[in-house]
């Protein structure tokens, strides 16, 4: 049975009609992310798991999560619904303005559109889910207690992966639990997006993770990599648990350890 919401009511903003893609184009300027906002215009959304990862069911309750999870780039995923069941409030970014409006609408969610802070944030009425719709630089968001990453560190350049790390380890507390999803593959055969993300790399920005499974996902790839002759795509599950977000926190907050 699906968890029940515990957290503070949630309060709905004020309902206001809202043009996804001038939305889009406004919030988000790089060559980049106009290749994202063409493929959601064009349905060429690869990447999108109708399904939810079968990862984050396998492994998320070892990181025996707090509240609040932070989901960057988030898409329409129903991932967002499952970790909302989890009794999570769940706060997504995500650029295009149609993966945000197709979730609320899929899904049949009620909702309402916020457009006074730095991005449009779409709330859904009865459920904790809140999706901030537009560049996920161009927001300031904090006090999250976990992290949600499957399409966000694969999705950037490796010039722009440190900058992505930084600014979302400022969004969590301090010993938040990760759960990062990565893949690996012969990026020499083929290029990204989605991007390659080798053990050393990801290792460098969050020291303390676990690779806690990797899996062949050739066959439910994107199909240029197929196309490419690719032998073998990893999906790898990466986790901080529990025990180190804990020890952090006891580090932060001055309270002796176990």
């Amino acid at each position: 049975m699906p968890a029940v919401w515990r957290g503070p009511p949630i309060l709905p903003f004020a309902t206001r009609s809202v043009n996804c893609e001038a939305l889009s184009a406004r919030c988000y300027h790089a060559p980049m992310s106009q290749i994202w906002i063409e493929r959601w215009r064009a349905g060429r959304t690869g990447w999108h798991e109708p399904g939810g990862n079968a990862g984050l069911r396998a492994h998320w309750q070892r990181l025996n999560a707090g509240t609040r999870v932070l989901v960057p780039l988030c898409g329409k995923s129903p991932d967002l619904l499952w970790l909302a069941e989890q009794g999570h409030e769940v706060v997504g970014v995500e650029l295009s303005g149609i993966a945000v409006q197709a979730f609320f609408e899929e899904n049949e969610l009620a909702h309402s559109v916020d457009e006074s802070g730095a991005l449009p944030a779409w709330r859904a009425e009865e459920m904790p889910i809140t999706i901030h719709q537009g560049d996920y630089f161009a927001v300031e968001l904090s006090g999250f207690d976990a992290l949600y990453d499957r399409g966000a560190l694969v999705a950037m350049s490796a010039g722009t992966r440190p900058a992505y790390v930084e600014k979302t380890q400022r969004s969590l507390d301090a010993g938040a639990g990760c759960l990062i999803v990565t893949l690996e593959y012969d990026q020499a055969r083929v290029d990204g997006p989605p991007f390659a993300i080798m053990p050393e790399e990801i290792r460098r920005y969050w020291p303390d993770l676990e690779r806690a499974e990797a899996r062949d996902d050739l066959d439910t790839s994107p199909p240029k990599f197929r196309e490419a002759g690719l032998g073998e795509l990893y999906e790898v599950v990466w986790l901080r648990p529990w025990s180190a977000r804990a020890d952090a926190r006891q580090r932060r907050d001055g309270l002796p350890g176990d």
